[in-house]
Order: structure tokens, then sequence, then C-alpha cells
């Protein structure tokens, strides 16, 4: 969930997903787009569910995510993240390389990892990846690569990468990390790489406070592979404080970019 699907979440692996064009041709899973007979979301819409469900989790200030990401043909990410308001922090491994990416109440995102990292999330040189490998690299609100960085690493950004587009439906209640919960399935959300109508399910617990749980999506890339993620969620409200890192570097003062 970078650029993030999910997360995009997180925001990096977005970008990456982004990059490959996907198209989708899936359909959601067969569902009432009604409202559920049982209680505690009985007569409300799949819309006012959600609409619930994510002003629940904005009230709480905060959210530890866990989220993979299957990107057929390019790779795998695992993405841990814990987005607050405004700041977050989040770890991300896999095809990407290893990053660290920080949000800090100031409005500035700060990038830390290997070079494979820098080059797919900064887009730095891979000379210049090579040398500022390991380094905390500053980036500004007012760079743009600055929204991406930050998409699916605070609460805001997370809740509108998970949530899915109409048409809505209701999926059947399942458990879900021990909870008790109810599907909300639709298109792809704001930060997915297409509008078609491929499979995006946002999972609400059906126990007060009805805050989101897990989040999954499948769609198709145009070369016919799988692009998937799936995430857990957890943890809300807790604090998440973020310090700026020491001897970080400005972005703009690596060459090669703006």
């Amino acid at each position: 969930m970078r650029s993030n699907f999910m997360r995009l979440l997180a925001a990096t692996a977005l970008a990456l997903m982004a990059a490959s064009s996907a198209a989708c041709s899936s359909s959601t899973p067969s569902g009432s787009s009604g409202t559920p007979s049982a209680s505690p979301f009985a007569g409300k819409t799949p819309a006012q569910v959600l609409a619930m469900a994510t002003a629940a989790a904005l009230a709480k200030g905060s959210v530890h995510d866990v989220d993979d990401d299957n990107i057929g043909g390019v790779g795998t990410v695992h993405w841990v993240t814990d987005a607050g308001t405004p700041q977050g922090k989040q770890i991300g491994a896999g095809s990407i390389g290893n990053c660290t990416i920080l949000v800090t109440s100031a409005q500035v995102a700060y990038v830390r990892g290997d070079a494979t990292c820098l080059e797919n999330t900064l887009q730095v040189r891979p000379h210049e990846a090579t040398t500022y490998s390991g380094r905390w690299i500053a980036v500004p609100s007012s760079s743009s690569d600055y929204s991406g960085l930050v998409t699916g690493v605070t609460d805001s950004s997370m809740m509108t990468g998970v949530t899915p587009s109409a048409p809505l439906r209701f999926t059947k209640p399942t458990t879900i990390d021990g909870k008790s919960v109810i599907g909300i399935s639709g298109g792809l959300g704001p930060y997915a790489p297409t509008t078609s109508a491929c499979t995006q399910i946002l999972y609400i617990s059906t126990a007060a406070p009805y805050l989101p749980v897990a989040f999954v999506l499948h769609a198709t890339q145009n070369t016919g592979k799988p692009l998937t993620s799936s995430a857990h969620m957890s943890n809300y409200g807790e604090s998440v404080v973020v310090p700026e890192p020491a001897h970080s570097i400005p972005l703009s003062s690596i060459p090669g970019t703006s």
C-alpha cells in the first residue's frame, strides 16, 4: 500500500503498482447491495456502514497496519505502518528494497533505505542511490515526491486508500483475526492503479466501535498477471510519535533530483 494501495496504502508500493499500468477484469464477489438482516448494521446501506467505520477509525487517531502486496511479474513488498495524525512511520521490505519512511508533524517526510529503495521511492539515479543509501533524506511538503511518500503513512490517507469505490455491496459475515466482521466490497480506491471494476474489500468489526479490521484487493494487470494486496489493522489509538531524525540531508541536494 505504498503509493499506498494501501496502500495505498502505503505510498511507495502504490507508485510501483501504478507503473505497471494494471487493468482489471474481475468482478466483485456475490453479496447484497442492500442492508444486512442482522444487527448492528440492520437497516443501513454499505455506504452508511463504511462511513461509520471510517469515522470511528479517524476518531482513534492512529492505527497499526501490516500489509503485503504482490505485483505479478515485479515482486512482493511487506509493509508495517504506524499511522497517526498527522505523523507516521512505515517500514517496507521486498522488491522495492528496504525502506523506512517517517512523516513528522512539521509536514516533512524522511526516507532511509538501501540503493534499491532510493531508486524506487525517490527516483534517485543508481550511482547516487548507492552513495546516499543508509542516510536520512528529507523531503519537504513542497516537493513533488512528498504526497506519494505520505500516502498510507498518516491515518487519514490510509483510510482513504482502503475505502472501496461504488457500487458497494455487503459480503457474507466471517471471522478475521478472531473478530466477527462484515465486508464491504466495491471497485478500486483512489490510490489504486486503475478504476476498472476489480475487487476491493474492507472488513469491518460488527462490535462497537465498528473499526476496520482487514483489507484485500485483487486485480489483473494488462500482462494477465495478478496484482493483490492484503492488510490487517489493529492497535487503534496507540501513541504515534515521530521525532525528526538527526543529520538528514535534503532531497534537493542529491544530484539528478528536483
